[in-house]
């Protein structure tokens, strides 16, 4: 097995399905052409719902004529995810029993447990419980089953029981399950998936199920937050106590947030001292962080501040800019950080939380821990509240280096072009203006004042936007708009689409001293702008902070699908990037 391959099996087997398909990627990328890395690649998408793209690859790496049954089944399981989020009636019950089919084919073939319970789970869901009923029992009658030794035969064998109407047994199984070898987060997530639709299929009361899948649930993400204060040894070990246990008590795996002096580094040592992921998101420069948010409180922080960033899992920098005076960089390091703990959720299948540190004082500005519960609740998520007690919180920052000498906002920041512009003759170019770019018109206006500025030259588009959703639906709107544009008038037999880049963060706004009218600059701008040369005609490509906010803003509207680290335009740097599509369409591709 190489290095990468075991990388990604460990990344999947976390939940951590981005770092599993970047890892496979890059294996791939340097030559590795083992059917292994590509099935841990396809496994990725699959898991994280791109089931278009896991399918072109399942086809193109042939893992269908693979002599290993397990990859040979990512087939059937594409086939189940999209029956899964058809709704009800006549296409989707066909598109179980291809499923089912194709799973029992796999079943009889190699007589291997994981298709086999597949094949009856998915009878059971199409109605064909006399089938359903026989598998199970056939697999219940394997050695593999009797006497499982891992976790996924137990778990197989629980599904059993559960298909035939043994809740209780199937219960104590799962619960035998989670001590055996296998039971990782991967595991038990898509598990309690399985086991969630079928217990609803089967009609198992709320009470049961929960009980049911008690065992095998992932543990809790959460975004952190809390106060900072001076050091204070009695204060600490009363608090860092009271931490964790909450985390102990709520089964806390994975937590997202900043690593400011106080509260945030206390929660990060508590996560590392159990063994959970940390994710720490910085909102900018590190050394003007550690300026700003760690020294103030007492150097002592400052060496805890460097262990827990060295020893977490991933570290973010929303932005990679300096500090330049302005509370909502701050606000935007926090919302990015909510938004990749929902993005995170949704890939193991379960809610996120919040987790603060609050005496529960008045709101005021943007930025602070009363902000941050007041931005996650205000999105309808839960936060569960320790109150500090007393601490030191009279700190003095020192000034910014750069105070920002101008307005600034937070903003979503999106850059357009049509390929193939600067080869249309000059007889059309009024055709096009006419034509392409009064639909770009068109659907800015009907975003009214959510479009705080716009500009265009030739075939380009910049606007801002007041919020990512606002973003998205121009972004998504322009695409449909102009799919059925008549491109034969322009002298092309067909177009892919413009190229549409997106991102989010916080930028200057300012009366443009040449148009007069309102304009925003600063670095994430420019970095908007790197974006938009690398997109694939058609597509909307945006940046992790953009995918992460608008998971905060609208998380049912949309998906950002993950299309991996991409290099951007003019040396810019390699950034992770993400492609943009509703989520109704995101179902529809997969039916």
């Amino acid at each position: 097995m190489t290095e990468a391959l075991d990388r990604a099996r460990r990344a999947i087997a976390r939940g951590d399905l981005i770092a599993a398909y970047d890892e496979a990627v890059s294996a791939i990328g340097e030559g590795d052409e083992s059917a292994a890395i590509r099935h841990q690649l396809v496994l990725a998408l699959a898991r994280m719902g791109d089931v278009d793209r896991a399918a072109e690859l399942f086809g193109d790496y042939g893992l269908d004529r693979s002599d290993d049954p397990h990859h040979r089944a990512i087939g059937a399981r594409l086939l189940k995810d999209r029956a899964l989020v058809m709704p009800p009636g006549d296409r989707r019950l066909s598109a179980l029993v291809a499923a089912s089919d194709a799973y029992g084919a796999l079943f009889d073939d190699s007589g291997d447990p994981y298709p086999g319970i597949n094949a009856a789970s998915l009878s059971a869901l199409c109605g064909r419980n006399d089938n359903a009923r026989q598998i199970a029992e056939a697999i219940l009658r394997h050695p593999a089953i009797d006497d499982p030794r891992d976790y996924y035969m137990a778990a197989t064998g629980a599904e059993a029981l559960l298909i035939l109407g043994h809740a209780t047994e199937s219960e104590a199984m799962l619960r035998r399950a989670v001590t055996l070898d296998g039971a990782d987060h991967g595991a038990r997530s898509t598990t309690c998936r399985q086991f969630a639709a079928l217990a609803a299929h089967m009609g198992l009361a709320e009470g049961a199920t929960d009980r049911l899948l008690a065992p095998i649930r992932p543990p809790r993400v959460i975004h952190y937050c809390g106060h900072m204060f001076a050091s204070d040894a009695d204060a600490e070990s009363a608090l860092a106590a009271g931490i964790a246990s909450r985390l102990a008590a709520d089964d806390v795996g994975f937590a997202y947030g900043a690593l400011a002096a106080g509260a945030d580094i206390l929660i990060a040592e508590a996560m590392l001292a159990r063994g959970g992921e940390l994710h720490v998101v910085l909102p900018f420069a590190r050394e003007d962080f550690v300026s700003q948010s760690v020294r103030p409180a007492g150097d002592a922080w400052v060496p805890r501040f460097e262990r827990c960033l060295a020893a977490a899992t991933s570290r973010t920098f929303a932005s990679e800019m300096a500090y330049v005076g302005d509370p909502d960089q701050f606000a935007y390091g926090s919302r990015v950080a909510m938004g990749l703990a929902v993005l995170r959720a949704q890939h193991l299948g379960i809610a996120p939380r919040q987790f603060a540190i609050w005496d529960g004082g008045a709101v005021s500005g943007s930025a602070g821990t009363g902000a941050d519960v007041a931005t996650w609740r205000g999105r309808g998520g839960a936060t569960d509240i320790v109150d500090p007690g007393a601490i030191d919180r009279a700190l003095v920052r020192p000034p910014a280096e750069a105070e920002a000498q101008s307005d600034r906002a937070l903003a979503a920041i999106l850059f357009t072009d049509f390929p193939g512009f600067s080869g249309l003759a000059e007889t059309v170019l009024p055709s096009f203006w006419n034509g392409v770019m009064r639909h770009v018109a068109d659907v800015l206006d009907e975003r009214g004042d959510e479009v705080l500025c716009r500009n265009s030259w030739g075939d380009a588009l910049y606007a801002v936007a007041s919020s990512a959703t606002a973003a998205a639906e121009i972004a998504l709107a322009l695409q449909h708009r102009l799919a059925d544009f008549d491109y034969g008038a322009l002298g092309l037999s067909h177009s892919g689409g413009m190229r549409i880049g997106a991102h989010y963060g916080p930028a200057y706004r300012t009366l443009d001293r040449i148009t007069g009218r309102t304009n925003f600059y600063g670095t994430e701008v420019s970095r908007a702008a790197r974006i938009e040369p690398v997109t694939p005609p058609g597509a909307v490509f945006v940046t992790e902070p953009f995918a992460a906010i608008l998971a905060l803003e609208a998380p049912d509207a949309y998906r950002c699908r993950y299309v991996g680290r991409i290099a951007l335009a003019k040396r810019y740097g390699t950034y992770p990037m993400y492609r943009l599509i509703r989520a109704d369409a995101a179902d529809a591709a997969a039916r």
